[in-house]
């Protein structure tokens, strides 16, 4: 016998709406156990599937009660009674059994255990009895189907007591002795009366048919009683199959046309309806799990989606905010160039005006050399009149002879200095025709870059105008920028929150799929044919299953 240790005396109280199902194959291995029995031992799911049943068995459980629970289940009978179980924390929990055979097609396939919460004193009683079952010091007492009974002298004075007037089979019996004894009275007093007048072979006959009817009195109360506990035992072995989950087997023997008949068709058409809604729980579990599976499927779809999509917009706001930073720069070059180009603009501005200040300059000295050039005219003129009169001092000079000679000289010095000033003259009036030709060239030049100082003021403007347009073209840019970056930075954390939010339904449909796997094996608790229900076999249907005919009236 297994001896699972260690052990405590810490004790796991049911509650009162807490049912322990599970269910084992022929070998005692657990092919099903429903959450309450998986809460209550401690143990996970996957611990107890496939482990035989005695993982739970705690060692003050006496050996003489398994072997009467596995006596009575292998004979195909129910076994009841009081079972202590060990908790995979070495704590204890105590439980009323009920173990039925589950039986299809005449053939033992698994055993159904349903437990619930004992009462106080069934446990104490228990303790008692185990206790003394397990040190060997029970006198008298003895299992039988999970119950203590007495031994001996004691059970079978127990057993007689069976006839007193408790149960359906002892209160039929019970009327047939009645009547019988009612039947002989009645005969004997009547033989009584007329022995004198009846003869010895008449008497005898009396005595025979008054015997005949109590026999027959008997048999009839016998036969009765047994026809009755048979269909209460028929019933109670079908009730405990629903019981135990075995929706499969139908209720045994045919339908009559009597109260039997319709007890029988009222037991089969709740075990009908129960096969049809467990079929249509499980196939709303696996269409739900289908679903759950589907929105599973979309949801992680939608996951990466959602995710690739965040990714995007994080890398977008990157780029977003670094082109923020290019704008910003950009704005401020173009305000830094924009200044830069006023500042162009005004030196261009006074460069102009210089320019045409020396084009004005250039004009006076034009005018200037105008007036030395007239003014050299005037001296040549007198110079050409000088030297004319020097000429004509020489020849009157000549003429005078000695007396003449001072002034022929004077007249001659005079004619060379009027020579000189008519060369200098014209050497003045060339450097002044050449640097009039060069001033008025000087001129064009002062002209020329005066038209260009102009265009390049105006070309300045322009380029300050367009600066300037540039400048609010990128402070436009950096506040719609501004706006893209804020609208992907909600966008972002829109696509978080829906992230999360998938996250969120991600969770609930695992739950969902968690809750439907849980249903389905609960639902699993009650086995139906694996094969879908002919027409013929559904409730209702005359062929498979008609109710009875109504007892006729009495005196019809």
């Amino acid at each position: 016998m297994r001896n699972n240790q260690p052990v405590n005396d810490t004790e796991y109280v049911l509650r009162d709406e807490q049912y322990l199902i599970s269910r084992t194959d022929s070998r005692g291995r657990i092919i099903y156990a429903n959450p309450a029995f998986v809460h209550a031992s401690g143990f996970s799911r996957e611990e107890l599937v496939g482990a035989p049943h005695n993982i739970v068995r705690h060692p003050d459980m006496p050996p003489a009660a398994f072997e009467d629970l596995w006596g009575t289940i292998q004979r195909g009978e129910s076994w009841t009674g009081m079972v202590k179980n060990r908790r995979k924390d070495g704590g204890f929990y105590w439980v009323l059994a009920n173990v039925t055979p589950i039986v299809e097609r005449g053939t033992t396939v698994c055993y159904a255990s349903v437990r619930v919460k004992p009462t106080r004193q069934q446990i104490e009683t228990a303790e008692a009895v185990y206790a003394s079952l397990r040190l060997g010091t029970a006198r008298g007492t003895r299992l039988c189907g999970g119950q203590v009974k007495p031994a001996g002298v004691r059970g079978v004075l127990a057993r007689l007591k069976r006839w007193r007037l408790t149960g359906v089979r002892s209160r039929l019996l019970a009327w047939a002795v009645l009547s019988a004894s009612l039947f002989i009275g009645a005969a004997g007093a009547a033989i009584y009366g007329m022995h004198d007048r009846l003869s010895s072979s008449a008497l005898a006959a009396a005595v025979a048919l008054t015997a005949g009817g109590v026999a027959l009195i008997f048999a009839s109360g016998w036969g009765f009683a047994r026809a009755i506990a048979g269909l209460l035992g028929a019933a109670t072995d079908f009730t405990r199959q629903i019981a135990a989950g075995n929706l499969s087997t139908p209720l045994p023997g045919a339908l009559t046309g009597d109260e039997i008949g319709e007890l029988k068709f009222s037991l089969e058409v709740m075990r009908k309806s129960l096969v049809s809604i467990t079929r249509d729980v499980h196939g709303g579990i696996e269409n739900a799990l289908q679903s759950a599976a589907d929105i599973a499927e979309g949801n992680a779809d939608l996951s990466a989606h959602t995710g690739r999509q965040a990714a995007s917009l994080e890398q977008a706001a990157a780029s977003m905010a670094q082109l923020a930073v290019t704008v910003r720069q950009n704005a401020a070059n173009a305000q830094e160039v924009d200044a830069m180009a006023n500042q162009a603009s005004d030196l261009a501005k006074r460069g102009g005006n210089v320019v045409d200040e020396a084009a004005h300059a250039m004009q006076g000295i034009v005018q200037s050399s105008s007036r030395i050039a007239e003014v050299v005219g005037i001296i040549d003129g007198i110079a050409f009149q000088t030297n004319i009169l020097a000429l004509n001092a020489a020849v009157e000079a000549a003429r005078a002879g000695e007396a003449g000679k001072g002034f022929a000289v004077v007249a001659s010095e005079v004619r060379s200095l009027a020579q000189k000033s008519a060369t200098a003259a014209r050497e003045i009036k060339a450097l002044i025709e050449s640097s009039d030709a060069r001033v008025g060239e000087g001129v064009r030049h002062v002209e020329r870059a005066g038209a260009s100082m102009r265009d390049i003021v105006e070309s300045v403007q322009k380029v300050t105008r367009i600066i300037n347009e540039i400048a609010a073209t990128s402070t436009d840019q950096h506040a719609g920028i501004d706006t893209v970056s804020r609208s992907i930075s909600e966008t972002d954390s829109a696509a978080q929150g829906n992230a999360a939010r998938v996250e969120q339904a991600a969770k609930a449909v695992a739950n969902l799929r968690t809750d439907g796997a849980r249903l389905r094996h609960a639902i699993e608790v009650f086995r139906v044919a694996s094969a879908p229900a002919p027409a013929a076999a559904l409730p209702g249907n005359p062929e498979r299953l008609r109710r009875p005919r109504p007892l006729p009236c009495p005196g019809a």
